[in-house]
């Protein structure tokens, strides 16, 4: 067979950093065992059939960083890393192209500091865990497959921090806002904890939903989603107590955030403290 590729570097076993000598593209290939025993500056045919996931990076800012990002970090780390995003594209959808390159930075600052001795904390990893399920369990199983490549042990809050990553290229979101609105949702509950006098038990399943339509009140308001509420009027008369609470849940997402939350989302929010509160009595 003619040879279509031409190998630049192998990363891993199964990633492969080469040119397709057609249309001369440089390309991320990932495929089982398409970088055993292959070589820089090698030719090689490579049918469609092994080849998993290619990912050619059109953005020439993107493709400068990847570059600077290979010439510092170990190979190994960065193929595993690809070995994840495809993973989480085959389980979650098409990610943001800039996932390449902040969730390997990322993974790669946390093998050193863990070489360091330094400790990982995440005040967050609760909420994560509720808010980002899909994405926290994919993390879950990016952290295995990098403490048996490297050989190293990063503990389960560097899963929370992984899936923070992956929501925010999943939402096109950059991390920093993703992070933002974790913190401001965990801000609210520790109110919520306040008004209600107790704890909130983490795995309830009135507490799971709450902090899913958080999440998604955040989100919708970002993106100028509105949902008119016909139940507003009797939400208002009926739920006195949990409409002064989720009204204060909405200024404080307004100073936190600068959002402004509309009645009509604030009366979802407000069925969900209800049942919070109805659990307390």
């Amino acid at each position: 067979m003619k040879p279509n590729y031409k190998v630049n570097m192998v990363m891993n076993n199964n990633v492969v950093l080469a040119i397709n000598l057609e249309n001369k593209n440089e390309v991320i290939l990932l495929g089982k065992g398409i970088g055993f025993g292959k070589k820089k500056n090698q030719t090689v045919y490579y049918p469609k059939d092994v080849i998993e996931r290619s990912f050619i990076n059109v953005s020439q800012t993107l493709k400068s960083d990847y570059y600077n990002l290979i010439q510092q970090m170990d190979l190994q780390v960065m193929g595993v890393c690809q070995e994840i995003i495809l993973m989480a594209e085959k389980a979650i959808g098409e990610l943001n192209d800039s996932i390449h390159i902040v969730l390997t930075d990322h993974i790669g600052f946390a093998i050193e500091r863990i070489k360091q001795n330094m400790v990982i904390e995440n005040p967050f990893l609760d909420e994560i865990k509720v808010l980002y399920g899909p994405e926290f369990e994919l993390a879950k199983e990016a952290l295995n497959r990098i403490n048996e490549s490297i050989e190293i042990v990063l503990p389960e809050e560097e899963a929370g921090f992984i899936a923070l990553h992956l929501h925010s290229a999943r939402k096109n979101l950059a991390v920093k806002t993703t992070l933002k609105n974790t913190k401001a949702i965990k801000k609210i509950i520790e109110f919520l904890e306040g008004e209600l006098g107790t704890k909130v038990i983490q795995d309830n399943l009135n507490y799971r939903r709450l902090l899913t339509h958080l999440r998604g009140g955040i989100e919708r308001v970002e993106q100028g989603i509105h949902f008119e509420n016909p139940l507003l009027t009797t939400i208002k008369k009926d739920f006195k107590e949990a409409w002064r609470i989720a009204d204060k849940v909405g200024e404080m997402i307004q100073v936190e955030l600068n959002l402004k939350i509309e009645e009509d989302e604030i009366g979802y929010l407000c069925i969900h403290i209800d049942r919070l509160l109805r659990l307390k009595s």
